[in-house]
């Protein structure tokens, strides 16, 4: 008879921390399954939410809200320095949707920046997901612009490498882990 196991998830972004038998997940068997030995399947650094981001902060996650602004029509050199013409986009974008004009990025500029990307996609957003995947992570992708065949493999290690779901589909919890890391 195979032995039955329960995957075992992190609260956050779904991440597989663990396989354990259904037997130890069970009520009253916590103490049990700290005696007992799991399989491990895949353990990454836990996904804490996400980043903020404020003038003077430099990086790709900098590149990332800007080609996604970019996206969405303010005229910005994705350089990866959050100067002032950056901040200013921000508050007005965060002006736009009625969300606090402070030109910080965080969680609630995060959700309403983002932009759900598939293959077949083309544009200023793919640019910003391609970025980070070959800058932050180092995938072989080109930078074009195009949700071509060898970003959405890219996408689909990423998504296994980080316990996400691996449909190729870059949505809000593809989004937060791609820019939860900064190199």
């Amino acid at each position: 008879m195979p032995k039955l196991t329960r995957l075992v998830m992190c609260g956050v972004a779904g991440l597989v921390i663990a396989t354990v038998p259904v037997a130890l997940v069970s009520a009253g068997a916590a103490s049990a399954a700290s005696t007992r030995q799991t399989s491990v399947t895949h353990v990454t650094a836990p996904i804490k939410g996400w980043p903020v981001v404020r003038p003077g902060s430099r990086g790709q996650r900098v590149v990332a809200i800007q080609y996604l602004l970019k996206a969405r029509g303010y005229k910005l050199v994705p350089n990866g320095i959050y100067g002032p013409t950056t901040t200013a986009a921000v508050r007005h974008f965060q002006r736009a949707r009625g969300l606090t004009v402070d030109g910080i990025v965080r969680t609630s500029t995060w959700v309403r920046l983002v932009i759900t990307l598939h293959r077949g996609m083309r544009g200023w957003a793919v640019r910003g997901l391609q970025s980070n995947l070959r800058f932050s992570y180092r995938y072989k992708v080109p930078v074009d612009g195009r949700f071509g065949i060898s970003t959405w493999n890219a996408v689909l290690k990423f998504q296994a490498r980080y316990g996400l779901r691996r449909n190729g589909i870059v949505g809000l919890t593809t989004w937060q882990a791609l820019v939860a890391h900064e190199s």
